[in-house]
């Protein structure tokens, strides 16, 4: 039978965490160096740690000894880009969610669909949960400054970590058995992209406060929210329905501007909770949704999303039709969209490599 701790966790007979209070998850995972997944304290069993991005995606397109550039101008290889996981977790996420995603992946869009159709939507969901949450998690050890001369500050010094709460309940799921409700699910989609000359086939962004990501491979986008029950999605279908192509890169990123922009719009936010049966030893996650209303646009905040998300995008770039500086301060003050021109039409050819780079 399961039993309950005094800080609100759930264990079975073995002491297995079924589910982790918000305090033990703070405090064990967040704060602590514990698996990320089953909460094992470090020497207790053996550790081989965890790649933020998995393995095969690194060695599909050859990652591990490239950088990735982080808030802050912060650069760190991605194969030592790693958070504390038990040896045994490893396996258990290579085996059930590793392997299946690595599968669809290497069909493209087209297999990748069918993969989501065919009811797996939330094992794709769940892979990319993963990614966002051992993003932010390592985020407790990344340095805001370059030179510590300025400062020891660490980029997740100001985070209130109970806000992760939810996607790790979610993607524990592979693990134990919980049952996820489609409402506890956030706002899930893909679409095709495009690719201009020079630039790489594998792309990953996010916006943390907003809990929206991007994750390009291939010929596909995904995008995720995690935290919006579907409102983003929701409130974001009139524009989807007017996209009648591919992607570009900077069109991949509005759309994730977009999303987190009606996510952060959202009047009410969802609650989620997770139930335990103690007897039946089950368990589910589950959503209460309130009415889908926005507060007031705030295209100023919208605009601080699209910068954000082309923060490595606008240094290299020139604009047809507009002057730099202008088209610069379109973005920041969230006029600017590179998907639909002046008559809502989806603008096709958004990016071309032709002109040259500007001075600064």
């Amino acid at each position: 039978m399961w039993t309950k701790t005094p800080d609100g966790s759930i264990q079975d007979a073995s002491g297995k965490v079924i589910f982790f209070s918000a305090q033990r998850f703070v405090d064990d995972i967040c704060l602590g160096h514990c698996c990320f997944i089953c909460g094992a304290k470090p020497g207790s069993k053996p550790f081989n740690n965890e790649h933020i991005l998995p393995a095969w995606l690194l060695r599909r397109f050859n990652l591990f000894d490239r950088t990735i550039t982080l808030p802050y101008g912060h650069k760190v290889r991605y194969g030592t880009y790693t958070v504390p996981c038990c040896q045994d977790c490893n396996s258990l996420m290579g085996t059930q969610i590793e392997t299946p995603i690595s599968a669809a992946m290497a069909g493209g869009l087209s297999a990748i669909n069918a993969f989501v159709e065919g009811g797996d939507l939330l094992k794709l969901y769940v892979w990319m949960g993963l990614i966002y949450l051992k993003t932010h998690l390592k985020d407790r050890a990344m340095r805001i400054h370059l030179d510590k001369r300025e400062g020891e500050e660490k980029i997740g010094d100001d985070y209130n970590w109970a806000d992760l709460h939810h996607i790790h309940s979610v993607v524990r799921s592979f693990c134990n058995g919980c049952f996820v409700e489609k409402e506890a699910l956030g706002s899930f989609l893909t679409i095709s992209v495009t690719h201009q000359a020079g630039r790489d086939r594998f792309d990953f962004s996010d916006l943390y406060l907003a809990q929206t990501m991007v994750l390009c491979v291939d010929d596909c986008a995904l995008f995720a929210v995690f935290n919006d029950s579907g409102g983003a999605l929701s409130r974001f279908y009139p524009q989807l329905t007017r996209i009648s192509g591919p992607l570009s890169h900077i069109q991949m990123r509005e759309v994730m501007a977009e999303l987190a922009f009606l996510n952060l719009s959202l009047k009410e936010r969802p609650t989620f909770h997770t139930e335990c049966d103690m007897e039946a030893e089950t368990s589910r996650i589950f959503a209460v949704r309130p009415e889908l209303d926005l507060v007031p646009v705030d295209l100023r905040m919208r605009g601080r999303l699209l910068r954000h998300a082309l923060y490595n995008v606008p240094e290299g770039m020139q604009f047809a039709g507009v002057a730099r500086e202008e088209a610069l301060a379109a973005i920041d003050a969230g006029t600017m969209t590179f998907l639909f021109d002046d008559n809502g039409e989806f603008i096709k050819e958004s990016m071309t490599s032709e002109l040259p780079v500007p001075e600064s």
